[in-house]
Formats: C-alpha cells, sequence, structure tokens
C-alpha cells in the first residue's frame, strides 16, 4: 500500500462514509469444510466521468477492480479478508457514518484470524454478519446465521448452542 497523508486518508474515509459500502457476506462453497465462506468487501461508488478518481484508490489500495455499470456509474471494489482488513485499519479512525461497520468488521476478523472456525464458531461469525444487513439496509441477503446452523444439522455438524438465532 502505498504511503499516504493524513489528510488523504481523512479524505477516503470521507468519501467511504458518503459513497461507499462495507460488506460481509456468508457464500455458499462446496470445497468448503463447513460448506460456507465469509466474504469481505469495500466498494465506492462514483460517476463514470469520475473514473481517474477511482483509478487513483485503486493506486493507494494496490488491489481490487474498477468495473464501469451500465448506469454510469464506476465501482471500485477490494474483496479479501486481508486487503479488507488493511483497508479499514487505515481508514478507521476517520469514518464516521460507517464506524459500526469498521467495528463489528474488526470483530469478525479476531474470530477468523484465531483459528478456522468449528461449526459452533462458524455459526457466532454468521451471526455477526448479519449484522450487516442493518447497518447496510439490505433487502436481498439470502444466506444467514439460520442457513449456516441448518446446513451444518443436516450434514451432522450440528453446533451446540442455546443462543437463539435472531
Amino acid at each position: 500500500m502505498l504511503a499516504i497523508t493524513e489528510t488523504e486518508k481523512a479524505y477516503i474515509a470521507g468519501f467511504l462514509d458518503g459513497d461507499g459500502c462495507i460488506m460481509f457476506q456468508l457464500v455458499r462453497r462446496k470445497d468448503y469444510k463447513l460448506g460456507f465462506q465469509v466474504r469481505a468487501s469495500i466498494v465506492f461508488y462514483q460517476k463514470t466521468s469520475k473514473k481517474s478518481f477511482m483509478s487513483w484508490l485503486k493506486s493507494i489500495f494496490e488491489v481490487g477492480y474498477i468495473r464501469d455499470r451500465k448506469d454510469g456509474i464506476t465501482e471500485y471494489t477490494i474483496v479479501g479478508l486481508n486487503p479488507v482488513k488493511c483497508a479499514l485499519e487505515l481508514l478507521e479512525p476517520y469514518l464516521m457514518l460507517k464506524k459500526d461497520h469498521a467495528i463489528l468488521a474488526k470483530r469478525i476478523f479476531s474470530l477468523l484470524w484465531q483459528k478456522k472456525p468449528d461449526s459452533k464458531e462458524l455459526v457466532e461469525i454468521a451471526k455477526l454478519v448479519d449484522k450487516f444487513k442493518q447497518l447496510n439496509y439490505s433487502k436481498k441477503r439470502i444466506i444467514t446465521a439460520k442457513v449456516v446452523k441448518d446446513y451444518l444439522r443436516n450434514i451432522n455438524c450440528t453446533p451446540v448452542t442455546t443462543d437463539p438465532i435472531v
């Protein structure tokens, strides 16, 4: 990652607050032992006429991809636990609207970095991922902690828990 000034960090954090999104998703993966991947993403949105700004952002973070949508919007997307963690560590002190997102992300990262989660831990992580639904006003989220728990039960990896899944 390129060295940037505190002013640039604050500016990028403000841009993320206003025209960006921090997301965590549960993705079905047949090649994973417990059947699911936790995917982290940061997406910045801007008019395609300002695409050069997105290229500047990508040069700062040195990861991700830029894509032009048909509606005249360009997205710069950073995907992956390590790249998203690094970006949030850089920007979190300056976030305001997405501060809760960054705090929740740190909780998820801390659980994922301890060790590979067992079935019970995966359900707990999935519950935290579910909280992004409210933070992002998501209406399309299909894979939830309940889906993960039901799947694990069906493959006889039933997590032992007394907490209800909300």
